[in-house]
């Protein structure tokens, strides 16, 4: 996952500086990797070698991959580009040692890693033309709502009825990530038709984005609530019952400050 640098460090910086302050008396192990999200960095480097399941090509150590999230059971999920998408066991990176630099202060963290991740490559379906989403416009959501959805597809309409009111919570962003290839044009006028002026993912790179953040054989539509800095929250195949527990999801996060 890779992103280009228009971001407005200034305010960045002091508002990361601040969040690690607070957890500055902590000391981050693989155990309570989880509780210090703040801390997360976004690129981690492999300190052994280590076989991907399934009989691919061992990765060697030094291999530099990107944190897409930390994950129960002692793994990351990390973003080798060509060389995969993998869970990793957290032993086998520099992920806890580079936790540990960025809460002293020895490792800079540009921003949150999800926001940073994507933040510079979507599309403002609310704009009176085809635009880019200045990014700086979501640097204050905490919680990121992704919709792995074909705006095409028959079920879109009823999806994006019952998905609207979720933007009611100011802490929050929409983002649909569309399953299908057709023009950005088409998708913005998809969503403004069902009247669910969120934001989307450039066509060309949702993908690449989908294929990052979603195991492989996740059917969709999918939702995945996941917070600024990737954490998940909430995921599952969408129907009309997954909106009370998504709402419950969102609820609990609201909460969690």
């Amino acid at each position: 996952m890779r992103t280009e640098r228009r971001i407005l460090r200034p305010v960045i910086l002091l508002s990361l500086l601040a969040s690690c302050l607070g957890a500055a008396n902590a000391v981050v192990t693989a155990a309570n990797l989880l509780d210090h999200e703040k801390l997360w960095p976004y690129r981690v480097t492999l300190t052994q070698a280590w076989q991907p399941p399934g009989g691919g090509a061992a990765l060697v150590a030094g291999t530099v991959g990107v944190l897409i999230r930390v994950e129960t059971g002692g793994v990351a999920r990390i973003d080798f580009s060509s060389d995969g998408k993998y869970e990793v066991p957290i032993e086998k990176t520099n992920l806890v040692e580079n936790a540990n630099r960025i809460q002293r202060g020895e490792l800079e963290k540009p921003a949150p890693n999800f926001f940073y991740a994507i933040g510079a490559h979507l599309v403002d379906s609310a704009a009176d033309s085809l635009a880019p989403l200045p990014p700086e416009t979501l640097y204050d959501r905490r919680t990121y709502l992704c919709v792995f959805a074909d705006p095409a597809g028959k079920e879109f309409a009823e999806l994006a009825k019952a998905l609207r009111p979720l933007n009611a919570h100011s802490d929050m962003e929409t983002i649909l990530f569309p399953q299908s290839e057709q023009p950005d044009a088409a998708t913005r006028d998809q969503l403004r038709a069902a009247d669910w002026k969120v934001p989307f993912v450039y066509g060309f790179l949702s993908v690449p984005y989908t294929l990052t953040l979603v195991h492989n054989g996740t059917k969709f539509p999918t939702v995945m609530l996941v917070t600024n800095e990737g954490r998940l929250l909430f995921q599952e195949t969408w129907q009309a019952s997954t909106t009370q527990q998504l709402q419950a999801a969102v609820d609990a996060r609201s909460k969690d400050q």
